[in-house]
């Protein structure tokens, strides 16, 4: 047999027929498997392709074609992995056959796929964005889940019982509501909230003051005002507001039956507001307009203040009103004793005024100023000193309280001089004009003394540890739900504090009780063709939420100017210190910035177009378009991967994936830098291919292009994939959606791109230019492509087996021939990115200093990493997720700033247990975690807030003792009962007298309702809890308990008011305990917090006590605790999937292993990255570390496929792959930034912060990383070759010959 190593121009020592006789018999008869031979050997012929295309195949021969390469096997010239190979044959051959496809049939394929893609966007139309706060955070199916929709199963569970004759005889049924009954509403029971915070108006300023404390009076009164229009009428917060329990006439006797109304009116809203410490705080709560005399009756009589009517919580005393109605009817029910239980007292009048000087301040108060008596003193000191009088007698609106201060040049004379008729009672007529005339200090100190003038409260002591509302007794608010910021100010007798906010909380009734509220009231039905429904109740609540976010986040006071002073003059800046929230506003804002920013999206992708256009446009001249030039491909190719991520979301709507803020704002552009670096692939060897091979050419180009494509897409989307593991519904969809994407995207890549190309191509061969397809080129596309040789004689075509070596490097001339220099270079033009890469990089690079220096900082990078990781910590804030410059945003960075309190709720899940068997260790799991350091705790250690238990059993202790002290006095208990006049009393005996189903009263007078330890009475349990509810609502309103299933309202008998039989409420399977949690200021202590309450709680499940702890602080902070493992667990899947789908590709585990060195190094670095920048661990940047994993590998897989495939030492292999990918992994890292670069204009900070500046990142460390460690590495230890040459020079592979020559020989020489 010929060799094939002789110099240019020797001669041939034999025939051509006995070199065709024995390389083509070892052809066609080859070794091995045979059916993998006949099936994946022999399918290409080196005879197709241009003697450029050749060069390449000797430099990487496995990367051209593994099918030759084989055929090279077979022939003796090389070795190497068969396996590998025949893998490699199979993908190429099936990419081959599928761009032969699609260059025949380009029409039809692009049809096919658009009308695919059309029917998947027809899917848009069903699209739902889910704003629902709880639903984008908490995975479905698991226990934070079941905890959360516990209360809504057993609604559905025990909802719907059949109404008994029993029930009828006991139990008052209510009247059936169809519209109620048609009400769908989750938790019906739960009404909303909002909620104001005031701040001072520069840092570190006291607003404990008159002035700050005012201003907040103001606000309140303001937000109390507040009237939004419905249907023509007017709500206001006071219509709407929650009130606990209620006035229930058919309790009270036919005397005082008739000003229940009246009643009802005066019952306040529940506010939680630091004013609540002082009597300005009775002015917001109305009732408003006031009560007039008319409306009063009898109840005018009993004001015992300075003003007269009308009457509101600001000017009457609550005492005297129970005193009038003891005197009218003896039987007053249970009204007077809950009156007395809840500490209402005299309500606001005894409490202190935040300005003494106010001429409302009641005489009650505890620092009152008592002006009748300076008033006669001014008038003594006006005597003496021969001065007249001239203050004005009160003409003006009693509530009026802005009252300026005045100066010693006001002139009061406004009415005749009324001196000569003053008495000893008139200073009641001048009380306003005398207070405000003594504000003026200099003024008051002419006839009184420093030490006689108004004192001002401290106002820090007054509120430190809290304030109450107006029933003291039960309402209470701790200091650090309504006081932000708060230091103890030491240094006087009684230790006061001083604060930097205040926090006032408005509670709003559900949309059920404000539609009964108002269902039979004649406010509405004046217009009889009204229609009020609970509909229109949720409207009203809804429509006032929204006003009053838009109203106090545009209030004046947060636009007005600080003037400050600097060296180079004035400075006035704005700082807002009104901070709103309500219940709907992050959900508004979510719904709104949930909409997809087309303007935004719109910028982008132009961005995207125009890189595109402009990487792939060549000139002639410069008007005219080479025809070479790809800017229609360019162009064609960003609005395919756009069509095919939006045909993606139509799909995810179709599997019923839910939008939210994620999918607009981070979606479209992500999948859109990620999309196009396949495109940039494509065409980098787009003309390369078509200058080598003149037919088949889109299948030439997919296999040699698809290999990369299908390992870096596959990727991808498998680290998305994987970004489902993460429990976080949101995320969830983030990744699948995403996934789908990525996965449209490769369709349509594979597909539709592909003979979009082989359009183009008709087009060059045609000689029509770029874009103007009717302009003929003079230029020919063969113009700039090598020679493409085609001889008929085989010895032409072994020419190029031989094996020269060039003194040029590897990467330049990949093969000379007859001894000239190889022209490739000629094709690289300078001051490009190829000319800089042949002439500095590359050289650069292999320099081994340079590789010194490369590991060394990639080293200290690492380094880094794990420094960064260690000063890493979890969290993100609730205000991290929402708009900038939004009311929901700026209220909870003041939040996070002044206040650490958060409500809980301990659930007892009582399905499973008896609460009346479990009462000791109900009050032993309330004290366990009553005594956690984050529980808000009084003055003697217990927690802030009583549970409905503690307030039931001292209830019946009260019941208890008053019947024990009637016994004493009663020779005849069973006769005597009907004649007490407590009420009480015959509740207590009724309650004796009842036991489950039956009734006893004999055992009246041996039994007891709570025993000696403080067990209420199992066998009583349910009756007695009925009876609580029943008579004790206001208790149970602002206990929290929040039954379930609720107790029923009891039937009143006729004549015997209060029966002897109290029948059982159903079991209880749902109950809550309030606590006040503080000191929760950052993630690593709400960890904390919630591993301490679940421990307590999973200890007291093990006893018995199925519990659960409830609050925002678990529903938003729960998945930290299993956050780090989610994490580890999701990338080292996706790492085990990057791993096994490299090696199943590549056959190579040793390069496999390179890839996951650099993905591990990648992923360390950038997490630590984000520990050095501020960047949270929390479930989003999670995400962010998964699919870093999968797009690593676009920075490393392609490198490591050349370097595979390259032969000669790993240094030159080095090189050549360099040499090979460059380019399109720089064009692949740019487009990625040019995709996401308009992430950083989202109005959502944590888009910004978690998305665009981690991704820019990891470009940058992928870049370094894939581009610089990864080549140096590879030339140290990377995997050895596919193959080798067996003969002559190793670095070079020579190209078999044509078998379609060979056939034609043979046929000629038979």
């Amino acid at each position: 047999m010929l060799t094939l190593i002789e110099p240019p121009g020797a001669k041939r020592a034999g025939k051509d027929d006995d070199f065709v006789d024995e390389e083509f018999v070892r052809l066609q008869s080859p070794g091995g498997v045979d059916c993998l031979d006949k099936l994946l050997i022999g399918n290409s012929d080196s005879g197709d392709y241009s003697e450029k295309w050749k060069r390449e195949f000797a430099q990487r021969p496995t990367w051209c074609d593994a099918d030759m390469t084989l055929q090279q096997i077979q022939r003796g010239k090389a070795f190497g992995s068969k396996a590998a190979l025949y893998s490699r044959s199979f993908i190429q051959r099936c990419l081959f056959w599928l761009g032969c496809y699609v260059q025949r049939k380009s029409f039809f394929v692009i049809s096919v796929i658009m009308m695919l893609f059309s029917l998947s966007c027809y899917g848009l139309q069903y699209v739902k964005i889910e704003t629902d706060i709880v639903k984008l955070w908490v995975a479905k199916g698991g226990r934070l889940d079941a905890e959360l929709t516990y209360l809504s199963n057993m609604e559905t569970k025990y909802g719907k019982t059949n109404w008994t004759e029993s029930d009828d005889l006991h139990w008052i049924r209510e009247q059936t509501d169809e519209k109620l009954a048609n009400l769908a509403q989750e938790k019906p029971s739960e009404g909303g909230y909002q909620v104001v915070i005031q701040t001072a108006e520069s840092d570190h300023e006291n607003i404990l003051t008159r002035d700050g404390l005012l201003r907040h009076v103001d606000l309140v009164s303001e937000i109390a005002g507040l009237a939004v229009n419905v249907d023509g009428f007017n709500w206001t917060l006071r219509d709407i507001c929650f009130k606990p329990g209620g006035i229930d006439p058919a309790k009270m006797t036919s005397d005082v039956r008739d000003y229940a109304p009246i009643l009802e009116k005066l019952m306040p809203c529940v506010w939680i507001t630091p004013l609540d410490c002082f009597w300005e705080g009775a002015k917001p709560i109305g009732p408003d307009p006031p009560l007039t005399s008319e409306e009063l009756g009898l109840v005018a009589y009993l004001l015992n203040t300075a003003h007269d009517l009308p009457v509101s919580w600001s000017t009457f005393n609550p005492e005297e009103v129970v005193k009038l109605f003891k005197d009218i009817a003896d039987d007053m029910g249970t009204l007077a004793s809950s009156f007395e239980t809840s500490g209402i007292g005299q309500g606001y009048i005894d409490r202190h005024c935040i300005d003494p000087y106010n001429p409302d301040c009641p005489s009650t108060a505890r620092n009152a100023f008592d002006y009748c008596k300076y008033f006669n003193k001014y008038k003594e000191y006006l005597n003496s000193t021969g001065q007249k009088f001239h203050l004005q007698p009160d003409r003006f609106d009693p509530y009026m309280l802005n009252i300026t201060e005045p100066s010693r040049t006001d002139d009061f004379d406004f009415l005749e001089d009324e001196s000569d008729n003053l008495n000893g009672e008139s200073c009641t007529n001048y009380r306003r004009s005398f207070m405000t005339m003594i504000r003026n200090k200099s003024i008051a100190l002419e006839f009184m003394t420093e030490d006689e003038l108004p004192k001002l409260p401290d106002y820090g002591s007054i509120m430190k540890g809290g304030c109450r509302g107006f029933a003291r007794n039960i309402l209470r608010w701790p200091q650090d739900m309504i006081i932000g910021g708060a230091k103890e100010e030491l240094g006087r007798e009684n230790t006061s504090i001083t604060a930097d906010a205040l926090q006032t909380v408005f509670l709003v009734a559900s949309s059920e009780d404000l539609y009964k509220r108002f269902k039979d009231s004649p406010r509405l039905f004046s217009y009889a063709l009204y229609e009020w429904t609970p509909r229109k109740a949720e409207e009203v609540i809804l429509t006032w939420q929204r006003a009053f976010t838009k109203r106090i986040y545009n209030h004046p006071l947060n636009f007005l100017k600080n003037d400050t002073t600097s060296a180079a003059g004035g400075a006035s800046r704005a700082r807002r210190i009104i901070h709103p929230l309500a219940s709907t506003s992050m959900a508004d804002m979510l719904e709104e910035f949930c909409q997809f920013n087309y303007t935004v999206i719109f910028v982008g992708y132009f961005l995207m177009l125009m890189y595109a256009i402009y990487s792939q446009m060549k000139r002639d001249g410069y008007c005219l378009l080479n025809i070479n030039s790809s800017m229609g491909l360019g162009f064609a190719g960003v609005l395919t991967v756009t069509y095919a991520s939006i045909s993606g979301l139509g799909l995810a709507t179709w599997l019923g994936i839910e939008f939210n803020a994620a999918t607009t704002q981070i979606v479209p552009f992500l999948t859109l830098g990620i999309g196009v670096d396949n495109m940039f692939m494509l065409l980098h060897n787009y003309h390369e291919v078509t200058s080598n091979v003149k037919k088949n050419e889109i299948g030439v180009l997919m296999k040699e292009t698809g290999m990369s494509i299908l390992m870096t897409s596959i990727n991808n989307i498998l680290s998305f994939l994987a970004g489902t593991l993460l429990p976080i519904p949101a995320l969830r969809s983030f990744c699948a959606q995403s996934s789908i994407l990525l996965t449209f995207n490769l369709v349509a890549i594979m597909t539709a791109y592909p003979a979009m190309i082989a359009m183009d191509l008709r087009r060059r061969k045609q000689n029509k230019r770029d874009l103007c397809c009717w302009v003929v080129s003079h230029k020919s596309i063969d113009d700039e492509d090598d020679t493409f040789t085609s001889s008929p004689k085989l010895i032409e075509k072994h020419v190029y087996e031989k094996t020269v070596t060039s003194e040029k490097p590897s990467y330049h001339g990949l093969i000379s021939i007859n001894g000239v220099d190889d022209d490739e270079e000629n094709d690289v033009r300078p001051w490009t990115l190829h000319a800089f890469l042949r002439n500095y990089y590359i050289p650069f690079i292999k320099w081994r200093i340079t590789k010194i220096i490369i590991l060394l900082l990639c080293g200290v990078m690492f380094g880094c990493g794990l420094w960064g990781i260690h000063r890493s910590s979890m969290g993100l804030e609730l205000s991290d997720v929402l708009p900038e410059h939004t009311a929901p945003a700026a209220f909870l960075k003041a939040r996070d700033k002044y206040f650490s309190f958060y409500p809980m709720h301990i659930v007892l899940r009582s399905e499973n247990f008896d609460i009346a068997q479990k009462q000791s260790l109900i009050d032993r799991l309330h004290g366990a975690i009553g005594r956690s350091r984050y529980v808000v705790k009084l003055a003697d250690g217990k927690p802030s807030e009583k549970y409905w238990l503690e307030m039931f059993r001292e209830w019946l202790q009260r019941l208890q003792t008053k019947f024990e002290k009637f016994k004493t006095t009663s020779s005849n208990v069973t006769a005597d009962i009907r004649l007490q006049d407590d009420p009480e009393v015959k509740i207590a005996y009724s309650l004796l007298c009842s036991y489950g189903e039956s009734y006893d009263c004999y055992r009246a007078e041996w039994v007891s309702l709570v025993d000696d330890v403080g067990n209420i009475r199992e066998d009583g349990f349910y009756n007695y809890l009925h009876a609580w509810y029943e008579y004790e609502s206001m208790l149970y309103a602002v206990s929290q308990a929040t039954f379930y299933p609720v107790p029923r309202k009891l039937r009143q008998g006729a004549e015997d008011k209060y029966l002897y039989y109290v029948p059982p409420t159903k079991k209880i399977v749902y109950s809550q305990i309030p606590f006040y949690l503080s000191g929760l200021t950052d993630t690593p202590v709400i960890v904390e917090m919630i591993k301490e309450i679940r421990g307590i709680c999973d200890e007291y499940q093990a006893l018995g006590i199925d519990t659960f702890p409830h609050g925002i602080a678990f529903t938003f902070w729960e998945q930290y605790l299993h956050l780090n493992d989610n994490l580890m667990n999701a990338i080292s899947i996706i790492m085990a999937a990057v791993f096994c789908v490299i090696s199943l590709l590549l056959f190579n585990p040793w390069a496999a292993s390179c890839i996951m060195l650099i993905l591990i190094l990648m992923t360390v670095e950038l997490a630590g990255f984000l520990g050095f920048v501020g960047i949270k661990l929390n479930p989003v940047s999670a995400v962010t570390l998964i699919t870093a994993v999968g797009i690593g590998v676009e920075f490393t897989a392609h490198v490591v496929f050349a370097f595979l495939t390259s032969l000669g030492d790993r240094n030159e292999r080095m090189a050549a792959a360099i040499d090979r990918v460059f380019v399109p992994v720089i064009h692949g890292a740019l487009s990625t930034l040019l995709g996401i670069v308009m992430l950083a204009f989202s109005e959502f900070e944590f888009v910004v912060k978690y998305f665009f500046v981690v991704m820019f990142a990891l470009i940058i460390i992928g870049l370094i990383n894939g581009l610089a460690l990864l080549p140096v590495l590879l030339s140290l230890m990377g995997p050895s070759c596919e193959i080798r040459p067996c003969e002559g020079n190793k670095k070079r592979l020579s190209v078999p010959p044509s078998i379609r020559e060979r056939n034609n020989i043979m046929a000629g020489h038979r």
